[in-house]
């Protein structure tokens, strides 16, 4: 083979090759390029589901909180302006309480393998004796006349009730921070807790129906 026909095709063979390489580094950064993105994607997801839950135990605690101090406000209360104050607190436990639900069901649902719709029936049922439009709880204060036997046995059952659950919430602290929010999530250190705080709210609506 002539010299000059052999150097033509070393010269072909080093712009195929030199054109492969180019083209498998375009390849391997546009494939880091979008495992990049895709991992941001996740990790943005992460955080927001994390923040989400972590607002959620927020409100969890204070669902208990204010259910605990509302009806011992009730318990307690010699003046109208007493009577107010247990009021407004109750009315804060029912607001936060959807919030708290969201949280037992989500852990519930973690815990068993079941859908949400699955485990929110027995929860959503708990919370309506508990603190629901057809509760004794509603209509407590109203009359303006003092507490009869009954609504202080019940008070007494929901402030103690409250209580346990609030002990139960408290064991866990809701993290600040994008770090501690995609913890909420991979690590699920609040579910036990959670899920106590749910068994609880369901043993004192069980116990609030035997009283009736």
């Amino acid at each position: 083979m002539p010299a000059e026909a052999e150097n033509k095709i070393k010269s072909r063979r080093s712009l195929v090759i030199g054109a492969m390489l180019i083209a498998i580094v375009v390849l391997m950064t546009l494939v880091i390029l979008g495992y990049s993105k895709y991992m941001l994607e996740e990790q943005s997801l992460k955080t927001d589901r994390g923040q989400r839950l972590a607002e959620r135990y927020v409100y969890a605690k204070l669902f208990a909180d204010r259910l605990r101090d509302g009806s011992e406000g009730f318990l307690v209360a010699k003046t109208e302006a007493e009577k107010v104050r247990a009021a407004k607190e109750i009315a804060e436990a029912r607001l936060a309480g959807a919030e708290a639900l969201g949280l037992f069901i989500e852990a519930e649902s973690s815990a068993s393998g079941q859908s949400r719709t699955e485990v929110s029936e027995a929860i959503m049922l708990a919370a309506n004796t508990v603190i629901g439009g057809e509760s004794p709880l509603a209509a407590i204060g109203e009359s303006g006349a003092p507490l009869t036997d009954a609504e202080i046995s019940f008070l007494t059952n929901v402030r103690d009730g409250a209580a346990v659950i609030a002990d139960a919430l408290n064991k866990f602290r809701s993290p600040s921070g994008e770090v501690g929010y995609r913890q909420m999530v991979s690590m699920g250190e609040w579910k036990p807790h959670a899920l106590e705080a749910s068994a609880k709210l369901r043993e004192l609506a069980s116990a609030l129906n035997g009283q009736n």
